[in-house]
């Protein structure tokens, strides 16, 4: 395992007075208690999370002035109230009505006191870790971390958005009224008409400059769109898209990243993002990341903390993945949510419930490059390391550094079986160029969000700039992978040559979305026509194999909103089409999904269960299973015609189904996994049998595996079985025994299977197994049996050892 930065967020709570004796104390206990991970990195920061970016903002230049910070338990500017409640009446415990100090003694703190801190983190750091320590600052845009008479009463022009309450989060568009208070940049006071980036930027030199400062964090998608919590924005209101307003505020944002960056030239900028996609961001508020990309003006966001909040894995992964498809540099940056300094709760020990599936299933992602390369996270932070009360508990670096630790040791080095082919660059063209389809991006981006998050296992990415240079140089790694290609990212010509290049060789794939930009040449590849578009009610059947449920089904209609789902269902089939999912509306007879070219592509159209009574808020409005049909399933119901079937067994249409990933490393398939119900059962079979996970037992059938997960799985898996009779399988690591060999399995159970087995590379000369209906547990009872010679396979996926007909054990050696 080896980092490019790992950094340690933390707020200014721990430090429970202003001496120096403390500000080391906390600093040698911060560093130490990390130490066994901050050795594998070339640099560790610490993120300081002062306030709320209102402390650079206030700045003066003069030391000795104290600044508010953050020693609020709940929101710290809430919303305002009509009339206030006797302080023994239970509302008082809201804490997003009512925050309360973290210590009764607290007060502002100097500025001075800020720059020494800065100086010890430094120094004690470097001495602990021996390492490059660089100290970053945070702005937050809305009310929650600290007061700020700045944002909230002497500047309200600049909080636009009504994200928590109306005028509650500041937009990066944000234009100042003049204001004659001295500021450190602007000692003559603010001018009328001086945008925000050129205030915070120039505020922000400053404040760098003569406390310390290495870099900025922008946080909660400050600088990525309007409203940043949500699926509305400049160009979306929830009823239609606007796309004759995207020049207009894409021009804004990027003002505002011209200002700043013009006025803090050379400095490292970090980012949360929005907690959604690119292509929601791109489609809803137009946020230039073609441009801040190509331009290296950040780094990418990093993966979103609200996973632990609302446990929307698939929109964790794919807002993820849809930013890191293109780097604007070497940075791949993961977040782990360990503490939280604001609102008393510490997502490890209460919200994960030391259950590690956020660090398994995004750490379980990775990008592949133009050449073939696959790239995994190079950089670590913790939000946070200190807890509301300002504590920083031992025991969550003791428990988190050894996941961290096997997940980054076992990181993908090669595609998974599915692999996201991302039109980050088109995305940007069809909401900005000269024929615009926002609702397009959003359709098919939002869509592929809620397909990871009903179980599809998803963890390899793309760009198509990528994508095309890796099929133009005829490179063969995606060739055991099955694409999902976005039906928006074919109107490319470019990238139609690189997807047919790659079909010609026999590569599958999937096209999801709808049919509106879908070129001749795809049509004719899916058997399909384009007819007029239905929207409103509808009724859904399916061919397909599906989950099933012991109490009830899920519903079979689905009403579709034009705004949601790309403007309706238009697509119906020629004789070259096999459907295998219709949608109905009278007469009517639409195309859902269907298979094509002998099975070897497929079409899905990306519907949502939408609530049609669109509510006034800025979320998506969803239904249940049994209201509306849950078509984003789907997509991974549609697997199964290529050979991965992955289907639940499950109490009602209701329950919270699992989650999976499935990377590769070493040869071997690893599965990740996230049971938020764990009375959900999995059945699974894959192009190569049923997958046998390492010291499990499983039950297979008809070259199914029968799982019953618990809330978090991580595993390897190297032996696949194929068998129609019923009985239990058990693997079990054995150890090596004999010198010159480092891994031994034993699989028992088998009848009449076929044992496919992937061995690690650069083991040919060691590697052997022995088939023998003899019971034995330890390494020498195979010695004196013959070993049995393997046929070898060599799969697209890699080589596999076959061993047909087995009935009792084999014993893996290598």
């Amino acid at each position: 395992m080896h980092l490019k930065n790992i950094t340690l967020e933390l707020s200014s709570k721990p430090f429970f007075d202003d001496s120096e004796d403390t500000m080391r104390a906390v600093c040698q206990h911060l560093f130490r208690q990390w130490l066994p991970l901050l050795e594998t990195a070339d640099q560790v920061s610490v993120l300081l999370w002062l306030a709320d970016g209102s402390e650079i903002l206030e700045y003066t230049g003069d030391l000795n002035q104290t600044f508010e910070w953050a020693y609020w338990i709940g929101l710290a500017n809430p919303a305002p109230r009509d009339h206030d409640l006797p302080l023994n009446h239970r509302a008082h415990r809201n804490i997003h009505l009512y925050p309360q100090k973290y210590r009764p003694d607290v007060t502002p703190r100097t500025y001075g006191w800020l720059k020494r801190l800065t100086a010890v983190i430094r120094e004690t750091g470097k001495s602990i870790t021996g390492k490059p320590i660089r100290v970053g600052e945070t702005f937050d845009n809305g009310p929650e971390f600290a007061i700020s008479p700045f944002k909230y009463q002497r500047h309200r022009e600049i909080a636009l958005a009504h994200t928590a309450y109306p005028n509650s989060f500041v937009t990066c568009n944000a234009i100042l009224h003049a204001d004659p208070q001295p500021y450190a940049a602007f000692p003559q006071g603010i001018p009328e008409g001086t945008t925000l980036g050129h205030f915070l930027g120039r505020q922000f030199h400053a404040f760098a400059r003569d406390l310390g400062f290495d870099y900025i964090w922008l946080s909660n998608g400050m600088g990525f769109g309007m409203e940043t919590w949500g699926i509305t924005g400049s160009l979306f209101d929830k009823h239609q898209f606007y796309p004759e307003k995207a020049d207009q505020a894409t021009a804004e944002m990027l003002r505002f990243w011209h200002d700043f960056t013009a006025a803090c030239p050379g400095m490292t900028i970090e980012t949360r993002g929005s907690n959604l996609s690119a292509g929601v961001e791109i489609s809803t508020d137009a946020a230039p990341l073609r441009e801040l990309y190509a331009q290296n003006t950040i780094v990418p966001p990093v993966n979103s903390p609200w996973a632990a909040l609302n446990f929307n894995t698939g929109l964790e992964i794919a807002a993820w993945m849809s930013h890191v498809a293109e780097l604007p540099g070497d940075i791949f940056p993961f977040r782990f949510y360990t503490h939280d300094p604001w609102w008393l709760n510490s997502p490890w020990l209460d919200r994960y419930g030391r259950q590690p599936w956020d660090i398994f299933l995004p750490l379980s992602i990775c990008r592949v490059t133009a050449d073939g390369t696959v790239q995994t996270p190079n950089s670590i932070a913790f939000l946070s390391a200190d807890d509301s009360l300002g504590r920083l508990p031992d025991q969550v670096p003791r428990e988190v550094i050894p996941h961290l630790f096997e997940a980054f040791d076992n990181a993908p080095d090669a595609p998974g079986p599915l692999v996201w082919v991302y039109p980050f660059d088109e995305y940007s063209e069809l909401v900005r160029g000269h024929d615009r389809h926002p609702d397009l991006v959003f359709n098919e981006d939002f869509f592929l969000g809620e397909t990871i998050q009903c179980g599809t296992p998803l963890n390899t990415v793309i760009s198509t700039g990528n994508f095309r240079r890796l099929a133009a140089s005829g490179n063969t790694c995606l060739d055991a992978s099955i694409l999902i290609i976005p039906i928006t990212a074919t109107a490319n010509p470019a990238n139609w040559v690189a997807i047919t290049t790659l079909l010609d060789r026999g590569v599958k794939a999937i096209f999801y979305g709808t049919l509106r930009l879908a070129p001749p040449e795809l049509l004719a590849l899916l058997g399909l026509r384009r007819a007029r578009a239905i929207t409103g009610p509808v009724t859904i059947t399916s061919s397909l194999p599906a989950d099933t449920f012991e109490q009830g089904q899920p519903a079979r209609h689905l009403h579709v909103l034009p705004q949601f789902m790309g403007g309706g269902l238009e697509a119906t089939a020629t004789s070259a089409a096999q459907v295998c999912v219709h949608a109905r509306q009278g007469n009517l007879r639409r195309v859902v999904a269907s298979r094509s070219r002998n099975g070897q592509v497929a079409f899905l159209q990306a519907l949502l269960p939408a609530n049609p009574n669109v509510s006034p808020s800025r979320h998506f409005d969803t239904l249940p299973p049994d209201q509306s049909f849950p078509a984003p399933n789907l997509m991974r119901h549609l697997l199964a015609d290529f050979g991965w079937r992955l289907h639940f067994q499950a109490w009602k249409p209701n329950t919270i189904l699992p989650r999976i990933n499935i990377s590769r490393h070493q040869n071997a398939f690893r599965f990740a996994l996230l049971a938020r119900d764990t009375t959900a059962a999995i059945t699974i079979s894959t192009p190569y049998g049923a997958p046998i996970l390492d010291e499990m037992e499983t039950m297979v059938e008809h070259d199914a595996a029968i799982w019953h997960p618990d809330k978090c799985w991580h595993a390897d898996c190297r032996c696949f079985i194929k068998q129609q009779a019923r009985t239990v399988i058990g693997c079990k690591i054995l150890w090596p025994y004999t010198p010159g060999y480092t891994g031994r399995r034993l699989y028992t159970g088998l009848k009449n299977a076929d044992v496919r087995f992937f061995p690690p590379p650069g083991f040919d000369d060691t590697f052997e197994a022995v088939v023998t209906e003899a019971h034995f547990t330890h390494p020498n009872q195979t010695i004196g049996l013959p070993a049995t010679p393997p046929v070898w396979e060599n799969t697209p996926a890699g080589p596999c050892a076959l061993y047909p007909n087995v009935t009792g054990n084999i014993a893996v050696t290598w």
